[in-house]
């Protein structure tokens, strides 16, 4: 195949460029096809929302709705966790990801979840949808 004179170049650093961000983002990018191997029992949801009360309702508030007593002072409102759109939208691995990774102001929490609390917050985090404002 034959490319016009001066058009390789760009075209390669468009290539490095693709496969330089498909490297960096390779976990996210095979996050989103984890599912949530823990089914959202009310046991589950449950140990979720004492996750939730000690880490991430002084930020996103009690219903998860980025209202908490820290909001306020953050440069930026935390998300609204009760409009996250369920998968395959916004997949349930993508989710863990954020938490265990951070994102924007929030902090990762790898070193302080284990992997089953990821999940039992994810099953509460998605039953905050559920609820009423």
């Amino acid at each position: 195949m034959q490319f016009r004179p001066g058009i390789k170049w760009p075209l390669a650093a468009m290539a490095a460029v693709c496969i330089v961000s498909g490297i960096y983002y390779a976990d996210l990018l095979r996050s989103a096809f984890l599912r949530n191997p823990i089914p959202p029992s009310a046991e589950s949801i449950a140990r979720g929302r004492q996750l939730f009360e000690k880490d991430c309702a002084v930020c996103h508030g009690a219903r998860g709705r980025g209202d908490g007593a820290a909001a306020a002072a953050l440069p930026q409102r935390p998300d609204d966790l009760s409009r996250i759109a369920p998968p395959p939208i916004f997949p349930d691995g993508v989710v863990a990801y954020r938490i265990i990774n951070g994102v924007k102001m929030m902090p990762a929490f790898k070193s302080t979840l284990s992997e089953n609390e990821i999940w039992d917050l994810l099953n509460f985090i998605r039953s905050l949808a559920a609820k009423p404002p």
